[in-house]
């Protein structure tokens, strides 16, 4: 029988979102504040035929996601289109690429922040709340200023919700539209009957290019996809799920704002609509929904811009770590704070840029220019489709666009010519393009990508189909060590092994906070802790099989329990030290959830003040 201290020691990153969260993550991205914003931005400009605006974008962004599709499954990484072009096309199209998409969602962040703002607005106004004197335009830029702060400071901080969180508070929107829509149809059939369509007028504008410059405007709707894409290394069978998750979004996405605007067309006539602006979605619900409807759509709004604030926060500052880990950017984008283990630098960068963005341009600007960015980005990551699936020909491709090359060339076709009408729309936008990517070029002649970054792991994950007890012949004891230096748990845990002539895992788990990828956590750091992990098992008996493993996650709990599902433990050890925090828990809260959720018995043992070893 192998001693203890002669196994070495694995490393595993830990997937935890299934096709749902990671659909959420997506549609919450897309539809954010939006939805309530931008129909009535848009009915201003193009009438009915703000429907028409909805589905062509649907179409022309179903050629992009197919590219994001394939390569997102095939590249199941942080990074998104940053990344693909880094592999597949030359310097500075690649710093190109991350630079905007580090702009692109920087900006986003921005229009989400001023989206809670205009909501916020709204609320004082129904609820004749007065914000001591100051003008709405004053609210909307206070409570953008607010919003920006405190997800940047959650994130500084190493908090942030999970995509689990997320995709629930997505799931409550859509609740929500659905409710929205439900009762406004039903308002229209009782007032107006079968004509109640007459009120759209045509969908049809007179100027076509106005349409594609408003396509270009909104955009932003379909962005998602570049979100879900960022989550890649957290989703468990990237590649069926990844490609999955990208279409379901977009249609489901698509159907959300065909159906508010239908059912605020059905109600209200478009020059109405066009004169509420970004209020005219919750000015609808008001005369729709008596009482309740307003304050509903109200709510929404801010969770809304909350989800995608978190969602995109964390997604920004990851791109321009990434691109200070590689030297595309100077060393402190790539800097990690030592106790929090978060790109503190990349952080606050690019929260600063947020809040120069949300003070000083309007609403229209800060969509255009967020809109444009990642029309451009798409148009790289197209090109490096392109290059890509040539080139690599012997990589396990997940998905595969169907009529290579067709897909990513109408993408790129359709995503320059959107972003070129839009400066007919809004010069601003495309000044502000210009400026960042003049100094992205300049930025770009000292610039020394690296062309890998190593991994923490050899592409070790745990395994999605765990082992069943039926396969195992020997009794399996799992231990949960938190503390590298308990010792006497360690040596308990082995004792009762080696009674049941069984094996020992011992594993610990290195928290990541959710603003770093999972590989981006020190090769060092996690060395370390595989050393310490190493000695601690030293103390099991020398008669017991002892594996340890050291499981990198966003979350601990989860973490040890995917870990003890793998292994068909048939019992779990936990240590505990005689403390637990205040609040609603018996044992604390990580170790209330693994005992609810462990498949196996369990033994807890309790290490603190004990007068001799167990």
């Amino acid at each position: 029988m192998p001693s203890a201290a002669n196994e070495s020691v694995t490393v595993t990153l830990r997937r935890d979102l299934g096709l749902f969260d990671v659909t959420m993550i997506g549609i919450g991205a897309m539809i954010g504040t939006s939805i309530f914003v931008l129909i009535g931005v848009t009915t201003r400009e193009v009438g009915g035929a703000v429907l028409l605006v909805f589905v062509l974008n649907a179409i022309a962004t179903i050629f992009t996601a197919g590219t994001y599709a394939e390569l997102g499954s095939t590249f199941p990484e942080a990074g998104g289109g940053y990344l693909w072009a880094k592999k597949g096309l030359r310097h500075p199209a690649a710093f190109l690429s991350g630079w905007m998409s580090w702009f692109g969602h920087t900006v986003a962040c921005s229009y989400y922040a001023l989206g809670l703002g205009y909501a916020m607005v709204a609320f004082a106004t129904y609820f004749d709340i007065d914000f001591f004197g100051l003008t709405n335009d004053m609210i909307v830029k206070l409570f953008a200023v607010l919003a920006i702060i405190s997800f940047v400071g959650v994130n500084y901080a190493g908090v942030g919700a999970t995509g689990k969180a997320g995709a629930m508070i997505t799931l409550i929107q859509i609740l929500i539209v659905a409710f929205f829509v439900a009762f406004s149809v039903l308002f229209a059939l009782d007032v107006s009957g079968i004509y109640m369509l007459k009120s759209i007028g045509s969908i049809f504008p007179d100027d076509f290019s106005r349409l594609f410059m408003v396509m270009g405007f909104t955009f932003i709707a379909f962005e998602g996809y570049e979100i879900i894409v960022q989550c890649g290394e957290e989703v468990k069978d990237p590649k069926r799920n990844i490609p999955r998750a990208i279409f379901i979004s977009v249609l489901v996405a698509a159907a959300l704002y065909l159906s508010v605007a239908f059912a605020c067309l059905v109600n209200f006539s478009p020059e109405w609509l066009g004169e509420q602006g970004e209020n005219a979605v919750i000015a609808s619900a008001e005369r729709v929904i008596p009482y309740l409807g307003a304050p509903l759509v109200i709510f929404g709004g801010v969770l809304s811009a909350m989800a995608a604030l978190n969602a995109t926060v964390f997604s920004s500052s990851r791109v321009s770590f990434a691109m200070g880990r590689d030297s595309s950017l100077p060393k402190i984008f790539g800097a990690v704070h030592k106790k929090r283990r978060v790109p503190h630098n990349a952080i606050a960068i690019t929260g600063v840029i947020m809040l120069f963005m949300a003070l000083f341009f309007p609403l229209e600007v800060v969509v255009a220019s967020t809109s444009i960015m990642f029309l451009l980005l798409f148009t790289f990551a197209n090109a490096a489709s392109i290059k890509l699936r040539r080139r690599l020909t012997k990589i396990d491709i997940g998905f595969k666009t169907p009529l290579f090359p067709l897909f990513p060339v109408v993408g790129i076709i359709s995503s320059l010519a959107i972003a070129v009408y839009m400066f007919n729309f809004m010069p601003m936008a495309w000044y502000i393009t210009l400026i960042w990517l003049g100094a992205g070029l300049g930025l770009s002649v000292f610039a020394k990508p690296a062309e890998e970054f190593q991994s923490i792991v050899e592409r070790k994950r745990v395994p999605a189909k765990p082992l069943q007890k039926d396969q195992i012949e020997r009794y399996r004891v799992f231990l949960a060590l938190g503390d590298l230096g308990d010792l006497r748990l360690v040596e308990t845990a082995g004792v009762i092994a080696r009674y049941f002539k069984g094996e020992l895992t011992v594993n610990t788990v290195v928290e990541v906070p959710r603003a770093m990828p999972l590989e981006a956590i020190s090769r060092d750091y996690v060395d370390e802790i595989a050393q310490g992990l190493k000695k601690a098992i030293k103390v099991a008996p020398s008669t017991v099989k002892v594996r340890p493993v050291v499981s990198v996650s966003y979350y601990v709990p989860g973490a040890i329990v995917d870990q003890i599902k793998h292994d068909a433990a048939n019992l779990l050890v936990l240590g505990w030290k005689g403390t637990r925090r205040r609040g609603r828990t018996i044992l604390g809260r990580n170790l209330d959830e693994v005992v609810s959720r462990a498949p196996c018995d369990v033994a807890i043992i309790k290490t603190k003040r004990l007068s001799k070893n167990i």
